[in-house]
């Protein structure tokens, strides 16, 4: 954004396909990171005391 206003730019093909992976690679590590996030929440809840 520049201005307050949306901004394209263009990439060649190379540069295209780098972004490509890139993204591809963010989202995997975000889902990852999700599900990682979500085996630490159960973990401490498991652990975590009862209340009667």
């Amino acid at each position: 954004m520049k201005n307050g206003k949306l901004v394209h730019r263009t990439v060649s093909p190379d540069q295209a396909a780098i972004l490509e992976t890139a993204i591809t690679n963010h989202r995997k590590a975000k889902k990852l990171l999700k599900a990682w996030e979500d085996e630490t929440e159960k973990l401490f809840d498991a652990q975590a005391p009862r209340k009667p």
